[in-house]
C-alpha cells in the first residue's frame, strides 16, 4: 500500500475547503464595498438585461453595450469617440495619410441623385474625363437613384487593379456616358491654393494637416521662391486641424534654430512632451502673414499660435475657433478604435487657447442662463513683448471680418443652386477663357434659372447683394466647375477682404520687426 497516495484525497480536500473559504471572504469583501468595479459592472449588466428583455422595441445586446459605451464618452467633451472598425480605416485614409483606393470622385447628393463635385488631377476618373456636374445614373449596372454619398462611395471603392462601369448624364449630351475606372492609390491635395500675388508676395492655402501636408507645403513654398516671392501669406481658414506632428513640422519650415513649438501636457507625466522646430527653414527671415477665421482649429491653431508667440508672421482674419486639446487614439480588443482627449496644448508664450470650459472631470459646463461674470483672459508676451491673451481661441494682430454676404442665409441657400447654374453655364458656353468674370449679364442669367427651378427668391436681397453674387459666388462657380478650385479662387482673390489686407501689410514694409513696430504703434495711437 501506497501510503503518500493514500493521503492526498484529504489533503486535497483540505485545500479545496480553505481556497473556497478564501474566495467567500473576497467575495464578500468586494460585495461589501459600495464603491467598487464588480459593483459598477453588475449596475450596467441588469440595465442592459432589463431593457434588452423589456423594452418595447427588440434592441440586440451588442448593440445597447455600444450605447452605453459611446453615452459614457459623450460626456466627457465633444472630441472623444468611440470610431468603429470600418470607419477607422476610412479615417487612417483620409485624414492621415491623405489617400485613399478609389476611382477619384468626389461626389455630392443633390435630388436623389449623385452628382459629381469634382475629381482629383492624376486619378482615373480625371484621366477618362469626368466633369464636374455629371450625374452619376449607374454604377456596374445598378441604378444609383435614391442612393446615399456612403452607398456610392462603396461601390466606387474597391480593391488595388479592379475596374468599375460608370455610366453618366452629362449637361448638353443626349445619351449617357460610359466610363471604366480603374481604382487606384488616390492623393487627396493638402495644399489646394497657390499661387503668385502682386508684389512678390506668395500664397498658399492648407487645407488640412496629414502625413504629407509638410512636404507638400515645402514643395509650393520653394515653387514661389523660384518665381521670386519675397513674402508669403499662408491661409489657415476653414482648416479644421489634423495631426500634430504635420503641425510641428509645418513650423519647422519657418522657424529658425531650435524654437519651441507647442508643449503637450497631460495627466501622466509620461505623457507630457514639449516640441521644438529642428528642421532647416525653408522660408527663414522673409515677411509672413497668416490668415485665421472662425473654422481656424486645432493644429491649425497649433501653427497660427507658434508663428505668433515667436513674431515671426502677423495673423490676420477672426478669432479662431479655440480647440486647445489633444486626442490620441487607442485600438480596443474588438477592432473598434477609442479616439481620448488625453493631454493640452500650450504654445510658446504657455497660451492654452481651448474655448470651452471643462471641469476636473472633464464635462463641459452647462450653464447656459447663468449671469456670472465670463473668466478673465489670462495675458502672455510674445518674444518682442506684445500682448496676447489665453483662451479663446487664437486672436488676430489685425481683425479683418469678412463679407457679411457671404454669412446671409438667403446666400448660403442659394450655394447648391450655383453649382447647378455654373454646370448649365459651362455647358451652354465651353470655350470660356481664364479672364472671364460673370457679369450683369450671368447675373439675370442666374435669377431666371432659380425661377424656371421654382425656387423662392426675394428680388430685394438678391439685388442688394448683387455684387457679392456676381463678382465671387458666379464667378468662382462657373470657374470652379469650369477649371480648378486654384483656378477660380485666382479670379475673386481681389474682392477677400482678408486677403487684401495682408497683402497691404506685407506689400508694406522690407521686414517682420518693421510690420509688428507698425502694429505696436497703431495700438498705442
Amino acid at each position: 500500500m501506497n501510503f503518500k497516495r493514500a493521503r492526498n484525497p484529504y489533503v486535497y480536500a483540505s485545500i479545496t475547503v480553505i481556497v473556497l473559504m478564501m474566495a467567500g471572504w473576497l467575495f464578500g469583501r468586494l460585495l461589501a464595498t459600495s464603491d467598487n468595479t464588480y459593483m459598477r459592472l453588475l449596475l450596467l449588466q441588469d440595465v442592459v438585461n432589463q431593457v434588452s428583455l423589456r423594452y418595447v422595441d427588440k434592441i440586440p445586446p451588442d448593440q445597447l453595450y455600444r450605447r452605453a459605451a459611446e453615452g459614457l464618452l459623450k460626456g466627457l467633451d465633444p472630441y472623444t469617440e468611440l470610431i468603429p472598425a470600418e470607419e477607422y480605416k476610412r479615417f487612417q485614409e483620409l485624414q492621415v495619410k491623405s489617400e485613399y483606393l478609389g476611382t477619384g470622385i468626389s461626389i455630392t447628393r443633390t435630388n436623389r441623385e449623385i452628382v459629381v463635385m469634382s475629381t482629383f488631377p492624376g486619378s482615373s476618373a480625371y484621366r477618362e474625363g469626368i466633369q464636374p456636374g455629371d450625374r452619376i445614373i449607374r454604377v456596374d449596372g445598378k441604378s444609383t437613384r435614391n442612393w446615399t454619398t456612403e452607398q456610392a462611395s462603396l461601390h466606387l471603392l474597391g480593391e488595388e487593379g479592379t475596374t468599375v462601369e460608370v455610366a453618366v448624364s452629362r449637361m448638353g449630351v443626349p445619351d449617357p456616358l460610359n466610363f471604366t475606372l480603374t481604382r487606384e492609390q488616390v492623393i487627396v491635395p493638402t495644399v489646394t491654393r497657390h499661387f503668385m500675388l502682386p508684389d512678390s508676395v506668395g500664397y498658399v492655402r492648407l487645407a488640412n494637416f496629414t502625413e504629407r501636408s509638410a512636404e507638400e507645403l515645402k514643395k509650393y513654398v520653394e515653387n514661389l521662391l523660384a518665381e521670386g516671392m519675397k513674402s508669403l501669406i499662408l491661409d489657415l481658414r476653414d482648416n479644421a486641424g489634423g495631426l500634430t506632428e504635420s503641425a510641428i513640422n509645418i513650423c519647422g519650415l519657418f522657424l529658425s534654430g531650435k524654437e519651441l513649438i507647442v508643449s503637450i501636457r497631460a495627466r501622466r507625466k509620461e505623457d507630457s512632451s514639449s516640441f521644438f522646430s529642428k528642421s532647416k527653414p525653408v522660408f527663414k527671415d522673409q515677411p509672413m502673414a497668416v490668415l485665421i477665421n472662425e473654422f481656424t482649429a486645432s493644429s491649425s491653431e497649433i501653427v497660427a499660435g507658434a508663428l505668433q508667440d515667436h513674431d515671426r508672421a502677423v495673423i490676420l482674419g477672426k478669432n479662431s475657433f479655440g480647440k486647445g486639446l489633444v486626442q490620441t487614439t487607442f485600438p480596443l480588443n474588438s477592432g473598434d478604435v477609442l479616439k481620448i482627449t488625453t493631454a493640452r496644448y500650450y504654445t510658446p508664450s504657455g497660451r492654452n487657447i481651448q474655448r470651452e470650459n471643462f471641469s476636473r472631470i472633464g464635462r463641459l459646463s452647462e450653464k447656459e442662463d447663468s449671469e456670472e461674470e465670463p473668466e478673465t483672459q489670462a495675458v502672455f508676451k510674445t518674444d518682442m513683448g506684445r500682448e496676447v491673451l489665453g483662451g479663446g481661441g487664437i486672436a488676430p494682430d489685425v481683425e479683418v471680418a469678412e463679407d457679411s454676404a457671404a454669412f446671409d442665409l438667403s446666400i448660403v441657400e442659394l450655394l447648391p443652386h450655383s453649382f447647378n447654374f455654373a454646370v448649365a453655364y459651362k455647358s451652354e458656353h465651353p470655350n470660356l477663357d481664364k479672364s472671364f468674370r460673370a457679369d450683369r449679364e450671368v447675373f439675370n442669367a442666374f435669377v431666371s434659372f432659380l425661377k424656371n427651378k421654382g425656387v423662392e427668391v426675394d428680388d430685394k436681397k438678391l439685388n442688394r447683394h448683387r455684387a457679392f453674387i456676381t463678382d465671387d459666388l458666379l464667378t468662382y462657380r462657373i470657374a470652379q466647375v469650369t477649371w480648378d478650385d486654384n483656378t477660380a479662387y485666382q479670379l475673386i482673390a481681389g474682392s477677400d477682404r482678408q486677403l487684401n489686407k495682408a497683402l497691404e501689410i506685407l506689400s508694406s514694409a522690407k521686414s517682420q520687426n518693421e510690420i509688428f513696430e507698425k502694429i505696436m504703434k497703431e495700438g498705442k495711437d
